[in-house]
């Protein structure tokens, strides 16, 4: 039996529909910290204490150390994002958190989302077992409810190569999300591009219907502006993928996730942002998957941008890198893992 530990929120997210794959033989405790433990409940899952002399799955570094505090031995570790690394800042480059970072010797199974992530990892851990499986995630984030017949369409029938402004009424504003991350004060590209765009977000909401979103260790700050200008703040990312037609966001694994649903993206670049570094990733080979806004002010102006030009081509291309799997990854994790585990059974339907 495989165990799954989780102590935040986006970690369930990710490991609940691996945990699922896995025949019920396999499934051992989905070990949820007691914050978040009505979370795995979302997924029909009763979240038990874990046994030590399992294997376990994790999602971050920080469960990884926890499982390690906990006695496992045997421990895989899937990506909570796009497997962002950070590697052109020699600062930054080998943080645990992120692909390729020290201190993971005691994982033995790296489960990725795209060969960026996969190559960082093999390189670190030439011994351990990397496996690109896309995001799991994916498969369960809900597209657009509307009104319109559209709504009833696969998705694939709704979006693929028509102007975005087709996905909603014309008589009434777009709606807009937008999303930083939490500020990590490390090197420029990791601080959150919030207080830059701050001034111009009260403008941006007379513009199109805005709503807010953020990082949830960065959503206090935000939250609190954001009330004070008027704008809904939507916790829930599910719910932003049901309601908003544009998702703009400074550093975020959810921007690609987003994109995924076929609908337009915004990358919002931080004045600190470095062009003349490159770490790969976000930093600068997938910027492309929507128009990029330099100068903040600018924002209604590139997000007006990302709706009027056919961006579906180049968000296609980048969304081919990020995720060469595009469905069925919770099923290919859990392959996976059976796998690595030793256990010789197929993984649920």
């Amino acid at each position: 039996m495989i165990d799954c530990l989780a102590s935040e929120t986006q970690f369930v997210e990710h490991l609940a529909p691996i945990w699922l794959a896995l025949p019920p033989e396999a499934r051992g405790s989905f070990a949820a910290h007691r914050s978040i433990r009505g979370k795995p409940a979302d997924w029909g899952i009763v979240p038990t204490d874990g046994d030590p002399s399992r294997p376990v799955l994790v999602a971050s570094y920080g469960d990884q150390k926890r499982a390690r505090r906990l006695g496992y031995r045997r421990i895989a570790r899937i990506e909570h994002g796009a497997g962002q690394s950070y590697h052109g800042d020699s600062r930054f480059g080998a943080n645990a958190s992120y692909a390729g970072g020290r201190d993971c010797h005691d994982v033995s199974l790296f489960l990725c989302p795209n060969e960026y992530s996969a190559d960082r990892w093999q390189a670190a851990y030439p011994g351990a077992d990397v496996e690109i499986v896309g995001c799991p995630k994916l498969d369960s984030l809900p597209r657009k409810e509307r009104a319109s017949p559209a709504a009833t369409h696969p998705p694939s029938e709704v979006s693929a190569n028509r102007d975005a402004r087709a996905s909603f009424d014309e008589s009434t504003p777009p709606t807009v999300c937008i999303s930083f991350h939490f500020d990590i004060n490390l090197i420029p590209e990791t601080r959150s591009a919030f207080p830059a765009y701050r001034p111009f977000l009260t403008a941006l909401a007379k513009r199109y219907n805005v709503i807010g979103h953020g990082h949830p260790k960065g959503l206090g700050t935000i939250y609190r502006y954001l009330m004070r200008a008027g704008i809904e703040v939507v916790t829930d990312f599910a719910e932003v993928c049901r309601r908003a037609d544009l998702y703009a966001v400074d550093n975020s694994s959810t921007l690609f996730e987003f994109a995924s649903t076929g609908r337009p993206v915004v990358v919002l670049n931080d004045p600190g942002f470095r062009k003349d570094v490159h770490h790969g990733g976000r930093f600068w080979n997938w910027a492309g998957v929507g128009p990029q806004v330099d100068i903040p002010a600018t924002i209604g102006d590139v997000i007006e941008q990302a709706f009027s030009e056919d961006w579906t081509a180049r968000r296609e291309a980048v969304l081919a890198e990020v995720y060469p799997v595009r469905s069925g990854a919770a099923r290919l994790a859990a392959e996976a893992l059976m796998e690595w585990a030793g256990i010789g059974q197929a993984v649920a339907a």
